[in-house]
């Protein structure tokens, strides 16, 4: 036998060398695929609570949880370390159940024993999952090229290897605490000035209260002297309060109930955005509308959701009027149309000029409707100005708000009336925002004509302030607009729904 030269001992090197080389690239490719197969084909569809979500891992840099809340933004979480970062999609809210956990205490205390083990149920699913998911596609694919069964033992190895210091990676480094401490994108980025509002707003909005009954009770001393005026509008007048864009301002609803009595109004009309979000749990702020005595004539604001609007529906002395719906209150034929846009968060808008289109052609139905009308309208209720615009020359008196602010102008014979924010744009304010007057408005009509003889305005200060006053307008003192002002103006108001939306 002879003994190995040189030349063998360098072919053995190559040979060695070749097996390496065949070993780093079986390993490469099965570590590849199983990473995208992992990414693809291992995540679980789980419910949750009241949520179905869609969970998976993904290979980054930056491991941690992410929670991802389309539209409003993300939640992301340091919860670990390692290549596998926990992705979390919300993919549908069962809004029954939700609004259960948000109103039952009973629902909520049994999701608070049920939510960590759908979770632990969720996060296991998903690991079993992925694992498989990552071995079965590391093995065809080592067959696949290979087709060798060293090869495919080869290549799960390595990803059975990776997948357990992966494992022991995340559990060495999991912060379980950093739940408590997410950091916000998108609109959720808004999410913790809003809880500093909400801690303080209960100290604030207590004394607001008491400030607003005082000045509530002024209120009724300066209307009885406007009465004894030359044009005061009489005690035969028909009465009506309008208020607009009470955003959630529950003390707005307690203002409305002093001045129905004090003014003996005989009903009240409301041209929108009682919601900010239009959710249901807001409808518990509406629930004060059924206690008062008069009827209640309401149309959808571009805050306002269907959802708004069928809980109003079911109360008793609301009148909801939608796609030009007539109705006779007080004396009074009033037509209306809700909203066509429902726009309460500013970020998510309609298409660029779609939302113009939209509120006018709802303008140009109600006009439709109303010369339809057998009877004659006496008020047309919109909620944006921009829809007001066809119905020039069809009805006496159009009513409005959405800008927060008061407006007048007077086009082909049609007054259109602007009102300001009855809710004082609502409890946003209490969070360093500027004081908001309350505005609302008491309407006195003819009885025997249904024509406006005039206007009381009533305007409390806002939060942090303390102020009242109420200014009478006759009808006959509102300005004709001209063409050029008319579209000028109308140009403005566009500028600033937009911005208001």
């Amino acid at each position: 036998m002879s003994a190995p030269t040189r030349g063998d001992d360098i072919d053995d090197d190559r040979r060695a060398g070749r097996r390496l080389l065949h070993g780093a690239l079986v390993v490469l490719l099965a570590c590849t695929t199983a990473g995208l197969a992992v990414v693809g084909l291992g995540g679980v569809r789980r419910d949750v609570g009241p949520v179905t979500a869609q969970v998976s891992l993904a290979i980054t840099a930056h491991a941690g949880t992410e929670i991802a809340l389309p539209p409003v933004g993300r939640l992301t979480m340091d919860t670990h370390s390692g290549p596998f970062g926990l992705r979390v999609g919300i993919e549908e809210v069962d809004l029954t159940q939700a609004r259960e956990l948000l109103q039952g205490s009973a629902a909520r205390e049994q999701a608070v024993r049920q939510l960590p083990g759908e979770v632990r149920s969720a996060v296991r699913a998903l690991v079993l999952r992925s694992a498989l998911v990552a071995l079965l596609a590391a093995a065809v694919a080592c067959a696949l090229v290979f087709r060798d069964l060293r090869a495919v033992l080869l290549g799960t190895g390595a990803v059975l290897a990776v997948l357990l210091l992966s494992g022991a990676v995340t559990a060495a480094t999991a912060r379980p605490q950093a739940v408590t401490r997410p950091t916000y994108t998108g609109l959720l980025a808004q999410a913790p000035a809003l809880v500093g509002a909400v801690r303080n707003a209960r100290t604030d909005f207590g004394a607001y209260s008491e400030r607003l009954a005082q000045l509530t009770s002024d209120v009724s001393g300066l209307y009885t002297r406007l009465q004894t005026l030359p044009e005061g509008a009489g005690e035969e007048s028909t009465r009506v309060l309008w208020i607009s864009d009470v955003h959630n301002n529950p003390q707005a609803y307690a203002l409305v109930r002093s001045l129905v009595a004090q003014y003996d109004v005989q009903a009240v009309v409301d041209t929108g955005d009682s919601t900010d979000l239009g959710t249901g749990v807001e409808n518990s702020q509406l629930a004060a509308i059924d206690d008062l005595p008069v009827p209640y004539v309401w149309i959808r604001g571009n805050h306002d959701s269907p959802q708004t609007q069928a809980y109003l529906e079911t109360l008793g002395n609301v009148r909801v009027l939608d796609d030009g719906a007539v109705v006779e209150v007080a004396g009074l034929r009033l037509a209306g149309t809700g909203d066509p846009t429902f726009t309460p968060v500013k970020q998510v808008q309609p298409q660029q000029g779609a939302g113009a289109e939209a509120l006018t052609r709802a303008g140009q139905q109600l006009a439709a409707a109303i010369e339809r009308s057998p009877e004659p309208v006496d008020v047309a209720l919109v909620h944006q100005p921009a829809m007001a615009g066809p119905l020039h020359g069809h009805v006496p008196l159009v009513l409005d708000g959405h800008v927060h602010e008061r407006r007048d102008r007077v086009v082909d014979g049609t007054l259109e009336l602007t009102q300001g924010s009855s809710g004082g744009a609502g409890l946003r304010t209490l969070d360093g925002g500027e004081a908001t007057p309350l505005q609302l408005s008491v309407l006195h009509f003819d009885p025997a004509t249904g024509q406006l003889v005039a206007v009381d305005d009533i305007t409390l200060a806002g939060i942090g302030e303390q102020r009242v006053s109420v200014e009478r307008r006759p009808a006959s003192s509102y300005p004709t607009t001209g063409d050029d002002e008319q579209e000028e103006q109308e140009q403005e108001e566009q500028e600033q729904e937009d911005e208001q939306r």
